[in-house]
């Protein structure tokens, strides 16, 4: 029972949550203002108070008041049970909780059945005084700081996703490799030193290496992984990844920057959410629902190697024994009968050993018949293919060089600009589909596990189609870069004019299929042979355009 005439050991307990308008805290300060504010309030009325010694003080500074899951509350609360505190003390009921039916529950029946004094200072509210006026009043002002709360979280839902659609970095922190611009902390700009890792990480991925030597090459060079090098740079960073005091590259750090888009100046956000401002559940978002800007900042990786490093993921990532690479035709050597994809194999014949590439399916049942080449044997058919493509490419691109630079561009721009509206038509009529279907199991037309699967196959529909876009997307940019810049997929080419060795860098650039067939046939299928079809069906264009008009002159 509470009595007005003993001594009560109390506990102020502070609390704001980031959605608060004076939360403020930086590098530089301990706790924000308005925490500070709230001690002063409460140190007072406690000073004006001879019958309450304050004893501890607990505070959740930049946490929610929507639910009491707050770890210095959750102190407190233990603090409570073991007979250490027997009165609490805010600056108000919102500082307490927003949440005004658990916030009820605490003030009403657990606090009392605890003995415990609960005093809220800036609304006169004290459980030692209260009266029949202070039940009916109370339920109302913790209803009032709900509403507010979910009021704020309204709001800074759509602030946020306004600001994302503007483009502005709104994360906690940035990923390897960027910083915050110093005139613009919602822009991202390359930091030099980890931004040359980034380009190195990539690279050697494209040379044949896994992630796992290159999460080694990264230890081995003394090179400080993400989490370190935020906090040698005066980051305050967290990190759920870290496993141990003294972190290392690992393998999936490695994987975590190869399939991070943002390298290339894509803007990726939004991308989880929370059912509501009080269940704080975290719930991945369908990837159509995304926020996705692109050229938001300066990119370090060019879109075309990361499209091309994407592809080398889902390829054989074993490395060759005694060196830190794959083979040079990992991943690229295909059965020409069935398809499917050949193994390299080794065999010692006189001590020596010799590897050769063969269809898995030639010994099984119903399988294809029987084919194998050399490895050596195919590399050299390989390079003397790539050779003589290289040739007929370079011609092309001389016979291009003749004709208007301007007229290749426009008509391949227009030709790619339509292919991507077309798409993105595509996807805005998935998206109303989709819409459609959550009328349709409001109105009981569709059952439950209808509405399901057609959901997740529209979902998957509108996934299909963006990675068409951006296939399309960078192949326009290929295009605009290739003629003006001279660094397009003709550079690809240009580069490799002398080509004298087979290398993994050589065939992931160019290469996109090799097909072995009987009697050590094989074709060589090309990167960016559409692209080639397109510039010769041009380049006739031009010719027969060129002959029409000599017609019509002559």
């Amino acid at each position: 029972m509470l009595n007005a005439d003993m001594i009560y050991e109390a506990a102020d307990y502070l609390r704001l949550s980031k959605e608060d308008g004076d939360f403020s805290l930086s590098n530089d300060k301990l706790e924000s203002d308005s925490i500070s504010s709230q001690r002063a309030i409460i140190e007072r009325f406690v000073a004006q108070n001879p019958n309450i010694k304050l004893v501890a003080e607990f505070c959740d500074d930049g946490y929610t008041g929507t639910n009491f899951d707050r770890p210095d509350f959750q102190k407190m609360m233990e603090a409570v049970k073991a007979g250490k505190i027997n009165c609490v003390i805010v600056k108000d009921l919102s500082r307490f909780g927003r949440d005004y039916i658990d916030a009820g529950k605490y003030i009403e029946k657990i606090f009392p059945q605890l003995g415990v004094r609960f005093i809220a200072v800036n609304d006169n509210y004290d459980s030692l005084n209260h009266s029949t006026g202070d039940s009916l009043v109370l339920p109302v002002k913790n209803f009032l700081n709900d509403s507010y709360s979910r009021d704020i979280s309204i709001k800074v839902r759509s602030s946020f996703e306004s600001r994302r659609q503007d483009g502005e970095f709104i994360a906690n922190y940035t990923a390897y490799g960027y910083l915050r611009d110093p005139e613009n902390k919602n822009k991202l700009v390359i930091d030099e030193v980890a931004g040359e890792y980034v380009r190195e990480i990539f690279q050697w991925k494209i040379e044949g290496m896994s992630p796992v030597t290159i999460a080694e090459k990264l230890n081995g060079r003394g090179v400080l992984p993400p989490s370190e090098y935020k906090r040698s740079i005066g980051i305050k960073y967290k990190t759920a990844f870290q496993t141990s005091s003294r972190s290392k590259w690992s393998p999936k750090a490695v994987i975590r920057i190869l399939t991070n888009e943002l390298y290339t100046g894509v803007l990726i956000q939004g991308r989880r959410t929370t059912p509501n401002y009080k269940v704080k559940k975290v719930i991945i978002k369908d990837k159509s629902e995304w926020s996705r800007i692109e050229n938001a900042h300066e990119a370090i990786i060019p879109a075309r190697e990361f499209q091309l490093v994407q592809r080398l993921m889902q390829e054989d990532g074993r490395r060759a024994p005694g060196s830190d690479t794959v083979y040079p035709l990992s991943g690229r050597v295909f059965c020409g009968t069935c398809g499917a994809l050949a193994k390299r194999k080794s065999v010692s014949y006189n001590g020596k050993k010799y590897a050769y590439y063969a269809c898995p399916t030639a010994k099984k049942v119903g399988g294809c018949e029987g084919r194998n080449i050399s490895e050596r044997e195919l590399e050299a058919a390989v390079l003397t293919t790539l050779q003589s493509e290289i040739k007929l490419i370079l011609d092309v691109d001389r016979a291009l060089g003749q004709v208007e630079a301007l007229a290749w561009e426009r008509r391949e721009i227009m030709r790619l600009e339509a292919a991507i509206s077309a798409q993105e038509a595509e996807i805005a009529k998935y998206r109303t589909l989709k819409t459609s279907v959550y009328e349709d199991l409001r109105d009981g037309l569709i059952t439950q596990d209808e509405f399901l699967h057609m959901k997740q196959d529209f979902s998957e529909r509108i996934s299909f189609i963006e990675d068409d876009i951006s296939g399309l997307k960078t192949e326009l940019d290929a295009v605009r870069a290739g003629l003006v810049n001279q660094t397009g997929w003709l550079a690809q080419f240009r580069q490799y004019r002398n080509l004298a060795k087979l290398t993994r860098t050589v065939v992931v650039n160019l290469i996109d299929k090799i097909h072995i067939y009987p009697d050590k046939k094989i074709t060589v299928t090309l990167l960016y042979k559409d692209q080639l079809t397109d510039v010769i069906a041009f380049l006739r264009e031009q010719v027969q355009a060129r002959h029409a008009a000599e017609k019509e002159a002559g």
